[in-house]
């Protein structure tokens, strides 16, 4: 996901092949904009370190509210350096934030978090988005439950385009230094395919 340090490209290594990090950002916050009817108040919560990837997420997610949706405020930001905060964070904002409508989280155990707080807070009204389609946040989404849905990576898709550029380079072909795989939006309404399109297997008996 991030370019080596102290390496050329074409030289050291072939290519970076990562997922749209920030393309996954914007897609969480278009399903927010549409579960929240483009209107509402919302809070962020991020993982506070200085990794390129989770950084492209929530700036794409708040720009993207900001660009697109003016009747959406982002009214409450907290970060963690561990998920097993996240919780008391999500805590302190629905104490802090009460007219929250809706809270991002940047990956799919921090926004696992966030529901348990919301329900624990009596809060089953809030809309929670998110990024990465793991079994938890893939399950709430079939259920209808709090998670309204999340931008998904395909890392099948993303060894494939890594085969590729590798073959690319034996072969003498140029290769682009830096390629992104694009993000799968997943909602209740598609949830069963884009599992089965991430993990290449059926979904669980949700």
């Amino acid at each position: 996901d991030n370019c080596p340090v102290d390496q050329e490209h074409g030289k050291d290594y072939v290519s970076i092949v990562s997922a749209d990090n920030y393309g996954n950002g914007a897609v969480a916050a278009d399903i927010m904009a549409k579960a929240l009817g483009g209107k509402g108040n919302i809070g962020v919560i991020f993982h506070d370190a200085k990794y390129f990837v989770t950084n492209q997420r929530v700036e794409a997610f708040e720009k993207t509210i900001k660009d697109k949706y003016p009747d959406i405020k982002i009214l409450d930001r907290g970060g963690f350096d561990d998920p097993n905060q996240v919780g008391d964070i999500a805590d302190a904002m629905f104490v802090r934030s009460p007219e929250l409508n809706g809270i991002f989280a940047n990956w799919d155990v921090p926004a696992e978090a966030v529901v348990s707080s919301a329900i624990a807070m009596g809060r089953d009204d809030i809309v929670v988005t998110t990024i990465d389609l793991g079994d938890n946040v893939g399950r709430i989404i079939a259920q209808g439950g709090l998670v309204k849905g999340l931008g998904a990576q395909l890392p099948y898709d993303q060894g494939i385009a890594e085969a590729t550029l590798a073959a690319y380079a034996l072969l003498g072909k140029e290769c682009p230094p830096y390629v992104a795989v694009p993000a799968l939006p997943v909602t209740q309404e598609n949830i069963l395919d884009a599992y089965k399109q991430v993990y290449h297997k059926d979904a669980p008996g949700w």
